[in-house]
Parts: structure tokens; sequence; C-alpha cells
């Protein structure tokens, strides 16, 4: 990609999601990360496709940013994109290639090209409330320490092994309760029982990509996250949580509602 094709890019997004595609607000970062593989595909040297594959962590790269100019869909750029880039992955060693998507159209393509589901998302939301004390924070250490116990709480197998951050799924191990913990994006429930792992957010809002505990505990940690919420001048607390996840009656006890009843996203890997 090159800073010449951000005015065909614009073009390109205008009809996505009614005109509110994210693209055009991460081009110039995009463009700007020498990190990542921010790629355009041309026909007769017009754009007329747009990818993105990012590093991530050890051994997985994340692909985003999928488009095709309305002109040229179902014309096979989209696979022909998508093929190009799980064989660079696999060229650079990567072991295996995450994605997200919100959108039904491109559930086929992906599953078509071997990638299984990992998540099936929804998204609950609590406003913020004044008053009451904000979720902890742990030191590493003690992050570490609380795993055995959080990887057995119900519900847990419905992530399949990976945080729904739409920004990045990594595996959720202690490992990751750990780095999380180093970097301020972890919050614990009384005795460790409950945790929340924080993304980073889309809004005025705090985000939560993975949630584990059960009964008080977690009840507990979700209205400390909405007391934070306020402490911090944010507007609510996002909660992406597994469809079918028993913690769905925790959220609605601690004042949390489903706010994407109709549909759902979803986190999907290809083993490389």
């Amino acid at each position: 990609m090159r800073a010449a094709d951000r005015e065909r890019v614009m073009e390109i997004c205008r009809d996505v999601w009614d005109g509110h595609d994210y693209l055009p607000r991460v081009f110039d970062g995009w463009l700007g990360d020498g990190g990542a593989a921010f790629q355009a595909a041309e026909l007769d040297g017009v754009v007329v496709g747009v990818q993105r594959l990012r590093p991530f962590a050890q051994g997985l790269v994340w692909y985003e940013g999928l488009r095709v100019a309305s002109a040229q869909r179902r014309h096979g750029f989209a696979r022909a994109m998508l093929a190009s880039a799980i064989a660079e992955a696999k060229d650079q060693g990567f072991r295996e290639i995450r994605l997200a998507t919100g959108n039904p159209d491109a559930l086929r393509l992906f599953e078509s090209m071997g990638f299984h589901r990992l998540v099936d998302a929804r998204w609950w939301r609590g406003p913020r409330v004044e008053g009451g004390e904000p979720a902890r924070m742990p030191d590493p250490s003690e992050a570490r320490k609380v795993w055995p116990a959080i990887e057995k709480s119900p519900g847990i197998e419905l992530y399949h092994g990976v945080t729904a951050d739409f920004n990045g799924a990594r595996n959720m191990d202690a490992a990751e309760l750990e780095r999380l913990a180093s970097i301020g994006m972890l919050r614990v429930g009384p005795g460790g029982r409950a945790v929340a792992a924080l993304r980073e957010p889309w809004g005025q809002n705090l985000a939560v990509a993975f949630v584990a505990g059960r009964g008080g505990a977690l009840r507990e940690l979700l209205m400390a996250l909405r007391f934070e919420a306020d402490a911090d001048g944010l507007s609510h607390v996002t909660v992406t949580l597994p469809r079918d996840h028993p913690a769905a009656d925790d959220m609605t006890a601690s004042g949390y509602d489903l706010a994407n009843d109709e549909d759902s996203s979803y986190i999907y890997g290809l083993l490389l």
C-alpha cells in the first residue's frame, strides 16, 4: 500500500457498514507500521482490494482489513488475496493465522479456506455507575497464580483457548494473565476467584475480552468494572462473551444488557 492509494481506499470503504468503516481512521497508522504487511490488490493499475497481515504474538499472525471494491466483488479477488496472505504467513514461519469478522457473507469464504471457528461472540454493555471501588489490578506474579482456579471456571471452554479480543486473539493461559497484569490490563475479583482481561477499546468505554469466574466473586468484579468506567470518565463497559456462556446470568444480575441480540461476531483460526 502507498500513500497515494489513500483516496482510492476511501472510495472502496464508502459502502462498507453504511459508510462507518474503520479503515479510513487507521489508514495512516497502518501505512506507517513497518512491522505489518498492508497490501493492495490491483487490476489494470487500479486498486480493487485491501488486506493486512500483522504479527501479534509468538507464532501468530493477525489477518484484517479485507476489502474488495463493490464493482469487483464475486470475481474471486477476496479468495485470491486471502490465499496469498496464507501463503505469505506460511513462508514466514508462522504457526497460525487468526482473524475476526462480523460479516456473515465472509464466513463462507473463511470456512472454505480451512479456517475453524474459535469464538462466537456476543457483546454485553453495562453503563457506568458512581460510588463504588474500581476493580483491583493484580501484580504479574499474583496473576499467574490464579490461573489454576480460573481455567476450571464454567464456560471457559467456549473461548477455545483464546481471548475474544478483536484486535488480536491471543492464547489464554497463565502466561497471558501475567502479561496482561504487567501492562495494567487485568482485573481480579475477591480472592482471585474471578478475572477480566481488558483490550484496547474502540470508543469511550472499558473493553473486556475475557471473563472467568462464578457466583458472587464474578458479580462483584462485573460491578467493579462499571465503577471503574465511571472513575475513568467512560460511558460504559463492553464485555465480549461467547454465545451461551453461563456467565450471561451474572451479566444480567450485574446490570449488563445484551447489545447484539440479533447478530454475532466471530474469531477464526487456521493452523499453518
